[in-house]
C-alpha cells in the first residue's frame, strides 16, 4: 500500500476509541498510535455524536487538538476557539416542543453548554446516569433567542414520525434507538471540513476512523475513510477500508496499512 501524506485524523469515540466490548476502556495500541501521530506532527480531533458535557471524559485518554461533537454541529479547539457552530431552525424547535408536549415522548434539546428536557422521563435520566454526567434541567423556550439549539435527541424509533413535519431537520445515529437529530446540511463531515479549512489541510490529507451509521458520509468524505471490524454494515459499506476491530487494535492495524505509522 502506497504511503498516504496525512495531516489530520478525526476519530469517532464509541467503538472507534473506546472498546465498549473490552471494558470501555481506550485500547494501549490506540494511545501509543496517537502519540506516535503526535510526534509526526498530525492534527488529531475526536469527531462523536455526543455533546460536549459527554466528551470529557476522554481527556484521561489522550488530549486531543480538538473536538468535533453533535455529529459536527459544534467544532472548538481544546483552547475553547469555536470554529463552526451550525444550530437548528428557531421554528422548527418550537413546533417540536409543542409535538412533544402533546404527543408525550423522551426528547432530549442539546445546546453548546447544556442540555435539557421537555418532558421528564426514565429514558432521558437513564442516558445521563450511564454517561455519568449531571441530570438535564426542564427545558423553557425563552431561552431559545439567545441559546441556539444545535442537535436534539428523539428516544426511540416508534417516536420519529412525530417530527417528520419539521421541514429543516434530519435524523441519524450511531445505532440503537436513540436518534441524533441535526440541522438539514450539517454532519460530521461539515465540522471536520471547517477544522481542516482553520488549518490549511485538504480533504486528501485527511484521515477519519468510525465504526457507527453516522459515521457514513464522513468515511466517503475523507481523503482515507477507515471503519472499524466492528462497525456497523452501513459504515463498512462507505468506507474505503476496513480495519479489524477496535478491540484487537483496529487504528493501529489501519494506521500501518496505509503508512501514516
Amino acid at each position: 500500500m502506497m504511503e498516504r501524506d496525512i495531516k489530520a485524523c478525526f476519530f469517532d469515540i464509541d467503538g472507534t476509541l473506546i472498546d465498549h466490548e473490552g471494558g470501555s476502556v481506550m485500547p494501549q495500541s490506540t494511545k501509543e498510535s496517537l502519540c506516535a501521530l503526535r510526534e509526526k506532527g498530525v492534527k488529531l480531533f475526536v469527531a462523536t455524536g455526543r455533546p460536549p458535557t459527554m466528551v470529557d471524559f476522554i481527556e484521561q485518554y489522550f488530549q486531543f487538538d480538538g473536538f468535533v461533537s453533535l455529529n459536527g454541529q459544534l467544532v472548538v479547539l481544546r483552547d475553547g476557539t469555536v470554529l463552526h457552530r451550525m444550530a437548528h431552525n428557531p421554528e422548527d424547535i418550537r413546533r417540536l416542543v409543542e409535538i412533544v408536549k402533546k404527543e408525550k415522548f423522551p426528547c432530549l434539546i442539546i445546546e453548546e453548554h447544556e442540555s435539557f428536557y421537555v418532558l421528564d422521563g426514565e429514558a432521558v435520566t437513564q442516558h445521563h446516569r450511564r454517561a455519568g454526567v449531571a441530570l438535564p434541567r426542564q427545558y423553557d423556550i425563552g431561552r431559545l433567542e439567545e441559546h441556539p439549539v444545535l442537535q436534539f435527541l428523539v428516544y426511540g424509533l416508534e417516536n420519529l414520525p412525530y417530527i417528520a413535519c419539521l421541514p429543516h431537520v434530519e435524523p441519524t445515529s450511531a445505532g440503537g434507538h436513540i436518534q441524533d437529530i441535526i440541522p438539514k446540511g450539517g454532519g460530521k463531515e461539515v465540522g471536520i471540513a471547517a477544522a481542516a479549512a482553520h488549518y490549511g489541510i485538504r480533504r486528501e490529507e485527511i484521515m477519519v476512523f468510525g465504526d457507527g451509521d453516522n459515521d457514513q458520509r464522513m468515511l466517503r468524505w475523507a481523503g482515507v475513510g477507515v471503519a472499524m471490524g466492528n462497525g456497523s454494515e452501513k459504515a463498512r459499506a462507505a468506507a474505503d477500508y476496513i480495519s479489524i476491530p477496535t478491540g484487537q487494535g483496529g487504528i493501529y492495524h489501519a494506521l500501518k496499512h496505509f503508512g501514516v505509522l
